[in-house]
């Protein structure tokens, strides 16, 4: 993961750009000047980028939660009825619930663990596809917790608006890149409400979703707002919604600050459970989702260096990788307890090019 002004032209993308809900580029592009002038235009801050001489990554479509084409209908749906709150127009309910039943379709068609999320985003397009993100991962965690479709596609709906107070606030407010002044954080604040009363007047949706506007923002020890709820006062729907809320924020660009990495940002949710959120979301949340996808380049508590070659069910945080420096072999981190990742490897060229030799020497000895 690399500062837009660290990327230089010949890098290669590891992953998509998207714009609007579509990939405007695709990972394993090699990217020119161009490319770099264009996205820093669109407000795009960080990337992700393939070590050099690394392979390239392929067969990443196949691992995204949503389809394309769900993505870019729902991100439509979403920009849509978000600017009907913000014009005091009434959510039109039939094309939400059609957006959210093709979530739950591609969520019930998805393996048992996310290792792609979603691609780096447009500063422009945040609020939509934030919106749509958040829908996705809690119909994904909310299909893994048992519940049923009705379920589902409540909590769909409540997580695809739980923003849609938004759009009746002054936009330069939600988009300010510097810290609020108490006086404008307690306006922001009002958000929950207004979105909460845009989803009551549509009669056609599940009260339970308008609570999820209402209520994602409260902390599980009562430190959150708008009512200072906590434990089990607040909505079970709300609870989930407020992991996944937080962690797409934390990994996307912002206004007022830079992405996080997948991985720390992981580690930062699962230290507040108990605090911030409740503990048994955060579990369902850890065991779903992968914070070092197959590809990824991994540094051991031994030293060792490693390269993820498979995720594992139910414990992405201990997947089967591939030691290349330090030691050999193929190691499942679910049965050796005595290793752990303690975090991303930083490599550079001097590093690849020195395997490339040993490649070759080995070559001819052989």
């Amino acid at each position: 993961m690399l500062s837009l002004e660290d990327v230089r032209p010949g890098m290669i993308l590891a992953t998509d750009v998207e714009v609007a809900g579509r990939a405007m580029l695709r990972s394993g592009v090699v990217l020119s000047s161009y490319h770099l002038r264009r996205l820093a235009d669109l407000g795009v801050r960080t990337l992700y980028i393939c070590p050099p001489k690394a392979p390239v990554p392929t067969g990443h479509a196949a691992s995204r939660l949503l389809a394309e084409p769900t993505k870019a209908e729902a991100f439509r749906v979403v920009c849509r009825q978000l600017r009907r709150v913000g014009r005091g127009l009434v959510i039109e309910a039939r094309p939400v619930f059609e957006a959210v039943k093709a979530i739950l379709r591609d969520a019930l068609a998805h393996p048992g663990v996310l290792e792609e999320l979603q691609g780096v985003r447009a500063a422009h397009d945040v609020l939509f596809a934030h919106s749509v993100s958040v829908a996705a991962m809690a119909v994904f965690l909310g299909l893994h917790s048992g519940w049923d479709r009705a379920d589902l596609v409540a909590l769909g709906v409540g997580a695809l608006l739980h923003d849609a107070g938004k759009p009746r606030l002054p936009r330069p407010l939600w988009r300010k890149p510097g810290k609020l002044t108490p006086e404008e954080y307690r306006t922001v604040q009002a958000h929950t409400w207004l979105g909460f009363e845009a989803m009551r007047r549509q009669g056609a949706f599940d009260a339970r979703s308008a609570h999820v506007a209402w209520e994602h923002h409260e902390r599980w020890d009562g430190s959150g707002y708008p009512r200072g709820l906590s434990g089990d006062a607040i909505h079970p729907f709300a609870r989930l919604v407020a992991v996944v809320d937080v962690f797409d924020a934390l990994t996307t660009d912002r206004p007022y600050r830079a992405a996080r990495r997948r991985d720390a940002a992981i580690s930062w949710i699962a230290e507040r459970a108990g605090r911030d959120f409740d503990p048994i979301m955060v579990r369902r949340f850890l065991a779903r989702i992968a914070p070092y996808p197959v590809g990824s380049w991994v540094r051991l508590n031994t030293g060792e260096l490693a390269r993820v070659v498979r995720v594992t069910p139910d414990l992405p945080a201990r997947p089967v990788v591939e030691v290349v420096e330090g030691g050999e072999g193929v190691i499942d981190l679910e049965q050796d307890m005595h290793r752990r990742i303690v975090g991303p490897a930083e490599l550079d060229h001097a590093w690849f090019e020195s395997q490339d030799e040993r490649a070759c020497r080995t070559s001819r000895e052989r």
